[in-house]
């Protein structure tokens, strides 16, 4: 029952193909379509193509217009067809090439060939070689402007231009950014482009640690298709030299600007936070009843107050999230808060090894790190214990030379079994696992009550969908199956009721690595790997997908969410009793020859780690008293002898064994605070 095509017809002025081809087939519909891939299996972009039937004979027409729009917008697209009969696929064939030529369409991002690789008939839409260059330059503390050269020449009225400024998350990710402000180009020509940047309207969204960097794009807005292509500015050889400039900015308050040519030749920033020595410590004195400091602060600062933050590593950086607030007493030259001990790091919002940084707030001004001049001496500082609680604190200074405290925790002792629920991953579920390469006498001290597989916390919020048979798909294992079918069926929080469980043991992998797909009646999934690898996906009326291509907006939409389900899970588990594993991927490995290997893939796990830490930071400061399990500082790697195969997300043995002493030493600690 194969179809042919026979004939294909450009017509440059509708800007369509027209395909001509026979099938013995009943066409109810035709598709142009194509499945994308990078984290994991996109799902399949299909587009409805008009179609005439005559007796055997049938044409389809192909607008370019929707091509271009749903493109992949930086590498080339094969688009495919098939016929839709009795609600079966069947592709559209060749049995020899069919005459046609490439399409460059003046003032469109890709040009246009069909091919037929193996007889299948495949449309590429590859994006056009454009390159932009940056001939012209110049920073100011006020204005940024520059003029940029296309290689492709274009016409009136058919873009809009903007200057781009994407943030990496940090400078080692040079192909991932999160925060991005955009900023109008009025003057565009057939083949440059002029801009000027008042730097007074530079906000402080990109402001986000201490020294960011910036990279610059130029972004094209297709007016005819409403597409858009971001290209990084190339600099100029002429003008290499002149590009260098740091300069102090009037907005946001105390940043300075620098600009630089990177190792691929393209315009970036450091956006630094220049906010060092503006406050200063003054005198320092503590007892076991309360800590005495005093500040040299500008006197045009008002309403000041002594901040306290708790560092929350992001990767190789930190946030912060949860902090205290103390009230400062202002004088004439001088400035000075009293902290009780029975105040200090109250509410169980430590975490073991923990450093809380010291900052002065004011009306008007970005919170400002405490600097400590190289008179005052914390070097002989003790640690102290901290009010009811089972960790003790320093003040200390730390490597930029402001003032923080370091924190330890008290020493505790192993505990009894106990019943525990996850929710999660591979991450936190293998460790309660018999086989000897994790461990084999588990059951002695937990049992497992219920696992929620590979589920995202959208799905758990979400009505059940009854859609899908699953014994449609027998390539499934009986745990797959299971895993799947609980998404399907919701039921979390229900489930976690009636198990009567001591603890609950989370992770955010599935929200990490993955995406919620939203479907036609309003249901939420878990686009696991399972739906991927099965056809499950692409049988589904997808309306949504949340992916990872803009982590930034992933997180503002997942923060929604995680509050509701936050709010939920507090109403059955009280928060000490529940475990957030850290987790965090490896970018490394021991093969199978013993030898430590390093992943390929190394940025992109090291941008997943960066946006787990990011999910992790944000459920702690809704649950602060929540335990933790961190093992992101431990040496724990890869291994190709792992049971259930190799992969950055399956580590050596002794990870699953020492997650294990973990959990006995949390679930003891706790029961001997519950007891005292």
């Amino acid at each position: 029952m194969s179809s042919y095509i026979n004939k294909i017809d450009l017509n440059e002025d509708t800007q369509t193909w027209t395909i001509y081809g026979t099938t013995t087939l009943q066409i109810d519909e035709i598709h142009a379509h194509y499945t994308e891939m990078l984290e994991f299996i996109r799902p399949e972009k299909r587009i409805n193509l008009p179609f005439k039937t005559n007796g055997n004979e049938f044409t389809a027409t192909i607008s370019l217009v929707e091509i271009a729009k749903n493109s992949i917008t930086d590498k080339k697209t094969p688009w495919n067809f098939s016929i839709i009969s009795a609600g079966e696929n069947y592709p559209i064939e060749s049995d020899g090439p069919v005459t046609n030529k490439e399409f460059a369409p003046s003032n469109a991002f890709y040009q246009y060939l069909f091919e037929f690789p193996e007889g299948i008939v495949t449309l590429f839409s590859k994006p056009k070689e454009i390159t932009a260059t940056l001939a012209n330059f110049q920073l100011t503390s006020e204005l940024l402007t520059g003029e940029i050269n296309l290689s492709t020449p274009i016409e009136p009225n058919t873009y809009s231009a903007e200057i781009v400024l994407k943030r990496r998350p940090f400078s080692a990710l040079y192909l991932f950014h999160e925060q991005e402000e955009k900023f109008q180009i009025e003057s565009i020509k057939v083949d440059s482009a002029t801009f000027k940047i008042d730097l007074k309207s530079l906000s402080s969204k990109l402001l986000v640690d201490s020294n960011n960097v910036i990279d610059v794009f130029i972004r094209l807005n297709s007016l005819s298709t409403n597409t858009q292509h971001d290209f990084y500015l190339n600099i100029d050889s002429t003008i290499k030299n002149m590009i260098p400039r740091e300069v102090d900015l009037e907005t946001p308050k105390y940043s300075k600007l620098s600009s630089f040519v990177t190792g691929s030749n393209r315009l970036s920033f450091y956006f630094k936070k220049n906010y060092q020595e503006i406050v200063s410590l003054a005198s320092f004195i503590e007892d076991e009843n309360k800590i005495e400091l005093q500040f040299t602060i500008p006197k045009n600062f008002a309403n000041c107050e002594l901040v306290i933050k708790r560092r929350d590593s992001k990767a190789k950086l930190f946030e912060y999230y949860i902090e205290q607030v103390f009230p400062i007493k202002k004088g004439l030259i001088k400035s000075g808060s009293i902290i009780s001990r029975d105040k200090f790091l109250i509410d169980n919002v430590n975490k073991d090894n923990g450093v809380w940084d010291f900052f002065v707030r004011s009306t008007n001004n970005p919170d400002l790190p405490i600097f400590i001049p190289t008179n005052i001496d914390l070097s002989k500082n003790k640690y102290h214990s901290v009010f009811k609680n089972p960790f003790q604190a320093r003040i200390i200074r730390n490597g930029a030379n402001n003032l923080s405290i370091s924190t330890i925790p008290a020493s505790e002792q192993n505990s009894n079994p106990l019943k525990i629920a996850i929710m999660g991953s591979c991450f936190s579920r293998n460790a309660f696992n018999s086989k000897p390469y994790f461990n084999p006498d588990y059951k002695r001290f937990f049992e497992v009550t219920f696992t929620q597989s590979h589920t995202s916390i959208f799905s758990v919020l979400s009505e059940p969908y009854k859609g899908v048979n699953l014994e449609k798909y027998g390539n499934m294992t009986n745990n797959e199956r299971r895993t799947v079918q609980d998404d399907l069926n919701k039921g979390f929080f229900e489930k976690l009721e009636k198990s009567n469980s001591d603890y609950l043991l989370l992770d955010f992998y599935p929200d990490v690595l993955r995406g919620p797909l939203w479907l036609e009646g309003g249901e939420i999934l878990s686009l696991s790997y399972i739906m991927e690898q099965t056809g499950i996906l692409n049988d589904l009326p997808i309306k949504r997908l949340l992916d990872h291509s803009n982590n930034d907006a992933f997180f503002q939409e997942w923060t929604t969410y995680a509050d509701k389900f936050i709010e939920k899970l507090l109403t059955i588990m009280p928060a000490e009793r529940i475990i957030l594993n850290k987790g965090g991927f490896t970018t490394k490995y021991y093969d199978k020859n013993g030898t430590v290997q390093e992943y390929k893939i190394k940025m992109r796990i090291e941008r997943n780690n960066y946006f787990w830490d990011r999910l992790n930071n944000y459920f702690l400061a809704k649950v602060p008293t929540a335990q933790v399990i961190d093992f992101t500082k431990k040496p724990y790697i890869g291994d190709y002898y792992y049971p259930f195969g190799h992969s950055f997300s399956h580590f050596e043995s002794g990870y699953y064994k020492d997650f294990f002493r973990e959990m006995i030493y949390i679930t003891e600690r706790e029961k001997r605070k519950s007891t005292n």
